[in-house]
């Protein structure tokens, strides 16, 4: 039986927990959070993908990107983390009040 070959850009899996609460809240509140690869243009027009990768927060028509600094192995969890902090800074604010 043949191996399965595995994509060179297929992420890697999280290393904390699901933040499934916080996810929620996020996107009842139009706020999601998303992974853009890099890709770079070859002289002959082509695309080609890099190993890097930005997480962008979107909120209506805002937008705020980290820049391409995290690779396959490492952006899933800041993804996550991103979600976290979200939450903790917008409705850890009213339970504090």
């Amino acid at each position: 039986m043949s191996k399965i070959k595995k994509s060179p850009f297929q992420l890697g899996s999280p290393k904390t927990e699901n933040p499934i609460k916080e996810m929620s809240w996020c996107l009842e509140h139009h706020i999601r959070v998303n992974i853009d690869p890099e890709a770079i243009q070859e002289p002959n027009g082509d695309w080609k993908q890099t190993n890097r990768y930005q997480v962008s927060i979107h909120q209506g028509d805002r937008i705020r990107e980290s820049g391409y600094i995290y690779d396959k192995d490492n952006v899933q969890d800041a993804v996550l983390e991103a979600y976290r902090q979200i939450y903790k800074m917008n409705y850890g604010k009213k339970k504090e009040e």
